[in-house]
């Protein structure tokens, strides 16, 4: 399971703090957080394998960010809570979550619930590398390196870029990159991409004039070169 990320939406309790410890056995990428306003958007850029989304007192909120998050995450979700009834797991299954488990299962017991499913639906070995030349795309780092230099690209740079480069060769339409990117559809006249695709080259240029991977292709979108010297 190398290279697989959980993302923990739960506050500092000791339980969610023992979750997280088992959680990051086996080389998994664990993050936590408790912010649950900028969840959704969170969420939507970062794409993990899973998100372990808590659910306190009645739960009423927890389902609702449930709800949301299912607008912009097609990933594993799971969400544990302080009840125990039947009805209220069901509903949680019926707004989006894979899997609904109680507090009082126990963190070690959660924590295998949760190893069970990444094993069954998550690739053992995800790529989280792609190489180019000198050029190295790593979704881990989330960060583009250049002979080993980092070109410390902001989140939406980096998503931008690992979208085009996983389709290397292929001219992607503004469609769907915008589609990739924002998970919503594309007006025709946002030019958002086209900035993002600006600085990110300025970037390169810094460390390197003969790398050129981001063709123009007018009127369509972008093609990530495999031959990335021009």
């Amino acid at each position: 399971m190398s290279g697989t990320t959980v993302l923990i939406i739960g506050g500092e309790e000791k339980f969610y703090l023992d979750l997280e410890q088992l959680l990051r056995m086996d080389d998994r990428l664990v993050t936590r957080t408790g912010h649950l306003q900028e969840v959704k958007n969170y969420v939507a850029l970062s794409q993990p394998h899973m998100v372990v989304l808590d659910c306190p007192g009645e739960g009423v909120t927890g389902l609702t960010i449930c709800q949301e998050i299912r607008t912009v995450y097609s990933g594993l979700l799971v969400l544990v809570s302080e009840r125990e009834d039947n009805n209220f797991h069901k509903l949680a299954l019926d707004l989006g979550a894979d899997s609904s488990l109680a507090y009082d299962a126990g963190a070690p017991l959660i924590a295998a619930n949760i190893k069970a499913l990444l094993r069954r639906f998550v690739p053992l070995k995800p790529q989280l590398q792609l190489s180019f030349g000198g050029l190295t795309v790593d979704a881990q780092r989330r960060d583009v390196f250049i002979d080993g230099e980092a070109l410390q690209l902001s989140t939406i740079e980096f998503q931008l870029f690992w979208s085009l480069a996983q389709k290397a060769g292929c001219v992607v339409s503004r469609q769907d990159i915008h589609k990739d990117i924002y998970n919503t559809t594309y007006n025709g006249y946002d030019r958002s991409i086209d900035m993002y695709i600006s600085r990110i080259r300025q970037k390169i240029a810094n460390y390197s004039k003969s790398v050129n991977c981001l063709k123009t292709v007018r009127g369509v979108g972008y093609q990530f070169v495999d031959d990335i010297c021009s």
